[in-house]
C-alpha cells in the first residue's frame, strides 16, 4: 500500500476523501485537526497562520467544532484569527467559563463569539462537559467528552469548600478521546493536572487510544510525582505512541523525568516531540536534511527545530498509520541528535491493528 493510498502526503496536495487525525507542531501550545474529507473538527489553537494554511492546504470547507480545552493563551489565541476567517464555515464553539483566569485574551475571545453567536456565523456553547459524550462527533470521526462533567464546570475552578475537590483550571481541562471508524487513535487531555485527572479515572472513563498527546506539553503536573501521574495516565490510556506537543525555546519541555519514567516502565511507548527539546541536543542545530517530515505545515521548519514536526494518523483496514514513518523518524534522531531522551524506546512497525494494542 502506497503512501497516497493511507492518506500520508510527501508532496503535493493531501487527498480530499481521507479521515485522519493531524497533531500540528506549533511550537509551544496545542492544535489538533480532526478531518473526515472536506470537514474536520478543531482542537485548541495556538496563535499564528499556520492552521489556517493547513485547513486550506487540506481542502477544508466546513469546520463542524472548534473546542477550547482551557483557556490558556497557547491553547485559544489561534481562535481569534480562525473563527471570523471567511474562507471556513463553523458549526459550534465549544469552550468552558473560567473566572479564575479572567484575561483580556479571554475577554475578547468571549466577545468576538458573542458576537459571532448573534449574527448567525456560529453557534458558541459555553459549557463542554461529559453530558456532551458522543454529540461532537461526525462522518468518520468520533469524539467522546471524557471530562470534565456538569458538576465540575459548574462549579468552575478555584478554592474548594467542603467535601468538593479543588479543580485548577488545568484541572478542567476538555479531555477527548477521537476514533476513526471505531478505532481509538488519539486522547487530547490539554493542560490536565493530577487532581483533574483523579476525577476523570474516579468514574472509570475508557480512555484507551493508540496515541496519547501528553498534557501540558511534557512540563509539570501540578503537584503528583511524575513517576505516579505517567503511570496513572498510561495505564488508563495504554499507548503505542506519546506524543509532547512543545516548542524548543521557550520552555525546557518535555521534563526528563516524564520522558524516563515512560523508559522505565512503560519502554516499548514510541515517543514522538513535535520539536528538537534543548535536553536532547543543546547549542546549534542540526543541519540534516528532514526528508522524513513530507509536506505538513510546521512551526519548526522554517529554523530547523523540528523532531516529529507534525503527526498525522490514519485509519485504513482497521490499522493506525502514523507519519512521520517511525523508523525514518528513528534514523534521523539516531544520525544527529546528541543526547536523544528517547533513545531508550524502541520503534513500533507502521502498522498496528487494535488487537496488538489494547
Amino acid at each position: 500500500m502506497t503512501e497516497a493510498q493511507m492518506g500520508l502526503v510527501t508532496a503535493g496536495a493531501v487527498p480530499t476523501d481521507v479521515a485522519e487525525i493531524v497533531i500540528l507542531d506549533v511550537g509551544h501550545g496545542n492544535c489538533a485537526i480532526l478531518r473526515d474529507g472536506d470537514r474536520c473538527a478543531v482542537v485548541d489553537a495556538r496563535s499564528g497562520t499556520l492552521l489556517l494554511s493547513e485547513l486550506q492546504r487540506m481542502g477544508i470547507k466546513r469546520i463542524e467544532h472548534v473546542v477550547l480545552s482551557h483557556a490558556d493563551e497557547d491553547h485559544i489565541q489561534g481562535a481569534l484569527q480562525l473563527l471570523p476567517h471567511q474562507s471556513f464555515t463553523i458549526g459550534q464553539v465549544w469552550a468552558n467559563s473560567d473566572s479564575a483566569k479572567d484575561s483580556e485574551l479571554w475577554d475578547e475571545l468571549l466577545v468576538l463569539v458573542d458576537y459571532l453567536d448573534g449574527c448567525g456565523r456560529l453557534r458558541a456553547n459555553i459549557g463542554i462537559s461529559t453530558s456532551q459524550r458522543d454529540s461532537l462527533s461526525f462522518g468518520r470521526v468520533g469524539i467522546s467528552v471524557l471530562h470534565p462533567t456538569l458538576y465540575e464546570i459548574g462549579h468552575g475552578p478555584g478554592r474548594a469548600k467542603g467535601a468538593r475537590p479543588r479543580l485548577t483550571t488545568n484541572g478542567l481541562s476538555v479531555v477527548l478521546r477521537v476514533s476513526i471508524e471505531g478505532e481509538p487513535v488519539v486522547l487530547l487531555p490539554g493542560d490536565i493536572d493530577a487532581a483533574g485527572l483523579r476525577r476523570m479515572l474516579s468514574r472509570q472513563a475508557d480512555a484507551t487510544a493508540h496515541t496519547l498527546v501528553y498534557p501540558h506539553h511534557g512540563g509539570g503536573n501540578g503537584g503528583a510525582s511524575h513517576a505516579r501521574f505517567v503511570q496513572d495516565l498510561a495505564q488508563a490510556t495504554r499507548p503505542e505512541m506519546v506524543v509532547f506537543s512543545m516548542g524548543r525555546d521557550r520552555f525546557r519541555n518535555p521534563i526528563p523525568g516524564v520522558v524516563a519514567q515512560f523508559g522505565v516502565s512503560f519502554p516499548e511507548v514510541r515517543i514522538a516531540c513535535t520539536q528538537l527539546s534543548s535536553h536532547c541536543h543543546s547549542g546549534a542545530l542540526p543541519s540534516a536534511d528532514r526528508d522524513y517530515l513530507g509536506n505538513r505545515s510546521a512551526a519548526g521548519l522554517a529554523e530547523g527545530k523540528c523532531c516529529a514536526g507534525t503527526l498525522t494518523l490514519t485509519v485504513v483496514d482497521g490499522g493506525i498509520y502514523v507519519h512521520p514513518e517511525p523508523e525514518s523518524h528513528s534514523a534521523w534522531i539516531k544520525g544527529n541528535v546528541q543526547a536523544p531522551m528517547c533513545s531508550v524506546i524502541p520503534v513500533f512497525p507502521v502498522q498496528r491493528t487494535r488487537g496488538g494494542s489494547f
